[in-house]
C-alpha cells in the first residue's frame, strides 16, 4: 500500500492517506475506498488538498460531515476531501456582526450543524434553532437545504463563501444563485464531481428570546432521540410528497422492518433505513426500490429519494 503523504498549509499538516475506508467517514457506515482522503478543516487545508490533487491530475470529491449520504461499495477515484472539525474548533471561526435587530454571522463550513443551533440558541439569535439534534455540517446541510421543523437552510441565508477546485478561485454568491426549494440547491444536484466546496455561509438572523430559544433547542434535540433512530443510518431516505409524508405512506403500505441484506426500514420511522452492521451500498438501493414500487402500486405515489448517492468506477 501507498504511504500517508504530508503536506503543509498555514493551519497546520494535511495528510492524504490512500485506500480509506468511506463507511469510517459516513453516517451510514457503507462505502468502499477513497482512492485517496484527506480530511481538512480550514480553507488553507482545503487550497493545501487541492493543489496536490492538480498536480495528480485527481479528480476531487467532498463529503462534509458524511450523513444523507450513500457512498458506492466500488468507493470513490481521486481524492475525496472530508470537510468536518470538532464543533469547539469551528465555533472559533465564527465571526459576528450585531445591531438592535439582527445579527449577521458567518460560519464556517465544517462546524457541525447541531452545534450551529445550539450556539444560535444560547446567544439569542432566531431562525436557527431547529438544526439542534440533526447530523453532518453546515456545508453539507446548506447543499442539501436541509430543515426541519417548519424550517430550513435557505430562510436565513444572506451568501455562501464556495472555492472552485479547478483553480482554488474564492467566489462569493448570493443566496438566490443556490436556487433553493425543498431539499434542493443547484449543488446537490449539480453532476459529481462538482466543481465547487463550500467554505462558509453568512446568515442573517432576527434577535429572540435565549431562554425559549435553549428550551426549543432541547426539545426539538429530545424528539429526535424519540421519533427518529439513533443508530447508523443517512437521515430521511425520501422527500415528502406534496401533502403527505414518505414515513407515513412508508408505514401505512406496512413495510416497517422490511429488510434487504444487512439494511432495514426503521421500526421507528419509515423514512430511515438502518444499517445492522453488514449492509451494502446494493442492499440500500435495492430497498428503496422495492420501497418505491410498493408505495407507488398502494398510492400511486412515487417516492423521490432525498439521500444522494456518490461514487462507483
Amino acid at each position: 500500500m501507498a504511504e500517508t503523504i504530508e503536506l503543509a498549509s498555514r493551519t497546520g499538516a494535511v495528510k492524504i492517506r490512500p485506500n480509506q475506508k468511506l463507511s469510517l467517514f459516513t453516517t451510514f457506515r457503507i462505502g468502499g475506498p477513497a482512492e485517496f482522503m484527506a480530511r481538512v478543516t480550514d480553507q488553507s487545508q482545503v487550497e493545501a488538498a487541492l493543489e496536490w490533487a492538480e498536480q495528480m491530475d485527481l479528480p476531487v470529491t467532498s463529503i462534509g460531515g458524511g450523513s444523507n449520504l450513500l457512498v458506492d461499495d466500488a468507493g470513490i477515484p481521486g481524492l475525496v476531501l472530508s470537510v468536518r472539525s470538532t464543533g469547539k474548533d469551528a465555533e472559533k471561526l465564527v465571526t459576528v456582526e450585531e445591531d438592535s435587530s439582527h445579527v449577521r454571522i458567518w460560519v464556517p463550513a465544517q462546524l457541525p450543524i447541531s452545534r450551529l443551533g445550539h450556539l444560535s440558541a444560547e446567544r439569542g439569535w432566531s431562525g436557527l434553532v431547529w438544526c439542534a439534534g440533526l447530523p453532518g455540517v453546515v456545508g453539507g446541510a446548506t447543499v442539501n437545504n436541509a430543515g426541519a421543523h417548519g424550517g430550513e437552510m435557505i430562510d436565513h441565508i444572506e451568501t455562501i463563501d464556495v472555492m472552485r477546485l479547478t483553480d482554488r478561485r474564492i467566489e462569493t454568491w448570493p443566496a438566490e444563485k443556490l436556487e433553493a426549494r425543498y431539499r434542493y440547491t443547484v449543488l446537490k444536484y449539480a453532476p459529481r464531481p462538482r466543481d465547487v466546496v463550500v467554505l462558509g455561509v453568512t446568515f442573517v438572523l432576527p434577535r429572540g428570546d435565549s431562554e425559549e430559544l435553549q428550551r426549543q433547542a432541547r426539545e426539538f434535540s429530545e424528539w429526535r432521540k424519540q421519533a427518529q433512530p439513533t443508530g447508523a443510518c443517512a437521515g430521511s431516505v425520501f422527500t415528502n410528497p406534496e401533502g403527505t409524508y414518505a414515513g407515513y405512506l412508508i408505514d401505512k403500505a406496512g413495510l416497517k422492518g422490511r429488510s434487504v441484506g444487512g439494511v432495514q426500514i426503521s421500526e421507528l420511522h419509515g423514512n430511515f433505513m438502518v444499517n445492522t452492521g453488514e449492509a451494502t451500498a446494493e442492499h440500500v438501493r435495492e430497498l428503496i426500490a422495492m420501497i418505491q414500487d410498493e408505495v407507488y402500486r398502494q398510492f400511486e405515489i412515487r417516492l423521490i429519494p432525498e439521500i444522494e448517492q456518490v461514487g462507483g468506477q
